[in-house]
């Protein structure tokens, strides 16, 4: 047996065993998902009124749950990809599985979700376009422009983008003017 099936093996009979399982391990054994607990913790937290309690088996038991419906989603929306001949998993094969699989109350909610966070991704994708037009000329800052946007710092630091846009305009515009006057 080699170590890392010997691992496996003995997280196998561990309910409170989280994460993946079946890393080659051939066709008999399942795939198991499990959030980490903190998550898990914090999604009831926000969602139950202040004045309830969860017990840590209660916790754990969320856990699985979630996993499991995170398992048969992604299956049910993996034969949504298949029957369209595709390999890639999209947002709209998730829809008709969440459909298939009666939870069609969440439907709305996940549409509304889903089109908020296009819109983020596409200002995120049309600032940092932006950014590189300004900054083309120094391509440090277009380096650190890149980091930023990748960082999600972006949206914390728009002021100092503005202001970093402003000065690169006004710059160009001084440089243009004295080589007009030259």
């Amino acid at each position: 047996m080699s170590p890392s099936t010997n691992d496996a093996a003995d997280h196998e009979d561990d309910p409170t065993s989280p994460s993946l399982k079946n890393q080659g391990m051939g066709p008999a054994s399942t795939i198991e998902f499990e959030p980490p607990l903190a998550c898990v913790r914090r999604i009831l937290r926000k969602s139950l009124p202040s004045s309830t309690n969860v017990g840590k088996d209660a916790s754990t038991a969320f856990a699985r749950a979630c996993g499991i419906f995170v398992l048969y989603l992604t299956a049910c929306a993996n034969d949504f990809c298949r029957e369209n001949r595709r390999q890639t998993i999209t947002a709209n094969d998730v829809l008709a599985a969440v459909t298939e699989l009666d939870f069609d109350e969440f439907i709305p909610q996940l549409k509304t979700f889903l089109e908020r966070y296009r819109a983020e991704e596409k200002t995120k994708k049309e600032k940092k376009k932006s950014l590189s037009s300004l900054n083309s000329a120094n391509p440090k800052e277009d380096e650190q422009v890149t980091a930023m946007v990748a960082d999600g710092k972006d949206d914390e630091d728009d002021e100092a983008v503005d202001v970093q846009m402003e000065d690169k305009q006004q710059e160009e515009e001084n440089a243009s003017t004295t080589s007009t006057k030259s």
